[in-house]
């Protein structure tokens, strides 16, 4: 199996501090950069050996408008243009999505209505995950691919589609907008990784 590895430009609980693929500045910024250390590494190497590269990515917020997915694709696009001119984009998959910050759960008491997450800084404010993220994420990634691939630069760019996928009917409605692997997250922290056998027996 080939090795990867994922760039978190999404993280939506660091106080201060907006997650990268949300400022498409700050995304062209890790891109360029991430372009020259390539570059370096493939000099260092004396050329590239596909059977050793290790593939990298980012993983993505979930974007709520269609001048972020447009952003996206824009610095995307852009990456190809920069310096070194030789490479191409400089990622091989995107993983769409991360969770959905600034989101609340309350206990089911009434009376008092605590927080259930005990958050660092005990307002109880995180991000969204599981099942309820998923209609999102399978939008994200319908509309990433398609964009991706209307760009022949773009078309080889992977998504590993995450968000809210805990049984086989998540994973093939993953597969059917567009995501090239599947990932789970919040079922395995739920159920361990006997998640991954209910997935397998609806094959």
């Amino acid at each position: 199996m080939r090795l990867a590895m994922e760039i978190n430009l999404s993280c939506p609980n660091i106080p201060g501090k907006t997650p990268p693929a949300y400022d498409f500045a700050a995304l062209q910024t890790y891109l360029a950069a991430l372009k020259t250390e390539i570059d370096v590494a493939i000099v260092q190497a004396g050329g590239i050996d596909e059977s050793k590269r290790v593939a990298i990515g980012i993983k993505i917020p979930p974007y709520t408008y269609q001048e972020q997915f447009e952003g996206l694709i824009g610095v995307l696009r852009e990456s190809v243009d920069m310096t070194p001119r030789y490479l191409a984009c400089p990622i091989d998959f995107i993983t769409a999505v991360n969770t959905l910050g600034s989101s609340l759960l309350l206990s089911s008491d009434l009376e008092t209505c605590l927080p259930t997450l005990a958050s660092a800084n005990g307002s109880g404010i995180g991000g969204l995950a599981g099942a309820p993220l998923h209609p999102l994420a399978l939008g994200n990634v319908y509309t990433i691919r398609n964009m991706l691939d209307v760009h022949a630069d773009l078309k080889g760019v992977m998504i590993i589609g995450t968000g809210g996928v805990e049984d086989q009917a998540g994973f093939e409605r993953m597969k059917s907008v567009g995501a090239g692997a599947v990932g789970v997250g919040t079922a395995l922290g739920r159920k361990g990784v006997d998640v991954f056998g209910v997935i397998e027996r609806g094959f």
